[in-house]
């Protein structure tokens, strides 16, 4: 049983944000504090926890210093360690920090911010007991193992729901049997470093039994876009996370219209909505031309009483030539997040006569949500023509108008 274990804890943060497209989500905020800084905190707050050792990027140990650790004054950080080529090599490097007299490490995801004190208790205690624990969740949806057969997947086994758990962390580990399975690693006893997905699977390769306590579904991991808008409803439902309940006056919804045209013109892609649509015929412009995604930009900074388009990417500037129009909406919502906005609901319409948007419409849905970090449940584009009418009607032209809710995060 856990008594008086001495715990010390290592966040890992090193991560390469593939799946962000290169936005750094430990410093994304939530509630006005970085994610990074909100898992932290957990740790920094909790009576069993000694000592804390922070894996980020390297070269980025001075940004967490000055965006992290000096803001925060988190007491129980002793050291900050740069991350190596797979996680298991930034474990180990943090791992060579933690003092000797250490009994129990627990890793932790620095995108992972919401564990409780509860879920860190239970792991330490069987951690304590057992030497090795995770905490898991019961999954809901029924697991196929599947199998390539002439170049189209298709089912081979369906493995016992009721035995499967999808692993979280903390994950906690006595410190003589991570070390040891650290060197044995570095030996070449336990095979090839980048397949071991978490750090229970290096203690799995000895031969250890690790236990499995319960997890939490609010525990995620914040690895997508769309994790963005979780973390967010959760940290609502938290009250704003440990400080000042989230306030009906910032939550109040502010919508945005923007309004787009582009003529046609010859040796021109036709995009729209980040789709390239097959046509004789693309728009003239500076960018790629896409209007829709340019109509969705304006929509969603009027929401927020922000400038137009132009004045984040005038038209005269070189940088922006030809620029895909899905990268600069990518671009708007850090706009907007760093301006305290949330975007919670997109909805949209084309203006065409020719040609037929229908059978692009459900990937334009797609590539919106994508770049803004929603579902694609929030995002609505219609496509519609002008019966002939007007410079649309006459197909010299397309045009395209939305709306853009956003909400205030702080």
């Amino acid at each position: 049983m856990f008594g008086q274990e001495k715990v010390s804890v290592i966040v890992a943060a090193a991560g390469s944000a593939r799946r962000m497209q290169g936005i750094d989500k430990m410093y994304l905020e939530l509630g006005g504090m970085p994610v990074l800084a909100r898992t932290i905190q957990t740790f920094e707050n909790c009576p069993e926890v000694d000592d804390i050792v922070v894996v980020v990027k390297p070269g980025g140990e001075e940004k967490f210093r000055t965006k992290i650790l000096e803001p925060y004054g988190f007491q129980k950080v002793t050291a900050v360690v740069k991350g190596g080529s797979e996680r298991v090599y930034s474990v180990m490097g943090a791992l060579g920090t933690v003092s000797d007299d250490t009994d129990i490490v627990l890793i932790q995801d620095g995108a992972r911010p919401f564990a409780t004190q509860e879920l860190i208790g239970r792991v330490l205690e069987a951690a304590a007991e057992t030497g090795a624990a995770v905490p898991g969740v019961k999954l809901r949806d029924t697991v196929k193992l599947v199998e390539d057969t002439g170049g189209k997947l298709s089912v081979s086994s369906t493995p016992d729901r009721a035995k499967l758990r999808a692993v979280q962390t903390p994950q906690g580990f006595n410190a003589y049997l991570l070390r040891e399975a650290c060197a044995r690693l570095v030996s070449g006893e336990l095979g090839d470093a980048s397949k071991i997905t978490d750090d229970a699977s290096l203690v799995e390769a000895l031969g250890h039994k690790v236990t499995v306590t319960e997890g939490e579904d609010d525990n995620i991991k914040i690895t997508t876009k769309s994790d963005i808008r979780k973390a967010e409803m959760i940290l609502d439902g938290r009250g704003g996370g440990g400080g000042a309940p989230v306030s009906a006056e910032l939550s109040y919804p502010r919508t945005g219209t923007g309004f787009d045209v582009h003529a046609f013109a010859e040796n021109r892609r036709l995009v729209i909505g980040g789709v390239e649509i097959p046509y004789q015929l693309g728009l003239a412009g500076h960018s790629d031309a896409d209007v829709l995604i340019h109509a969705i930009m304006d929509a969603a900074l009027g929401a927020c009483a922000l400038k137009d388009i132009g004045t984040y990417f005038p038209d005269n500037d070189p940088a922006f030539e030809g620029a895909d129009s899905v990268k600069l909406l990518e671009k708007t919502a850090e706009i907007i997040r760093d301006a305290s906005f949330r975007i919670i609901n997109v909805d949209s319409t084309v203006i065409a006569q020719e040609p037929k948007m229908a059978p692009h419409i459900d990937k334009m849905r797609e590539n919106i949500a994508s770049a803004l970090g929603l579902d694609v449940s929030e995002v609505g584009v219609k496509a519609t023509t002008t019966e002939r009418l007007g410079f649309t009607g006459r197909k010299e032209g397309i045009a395209a108008q939305a709306v853009v809710t956003v909400i205030k995060t702080k």
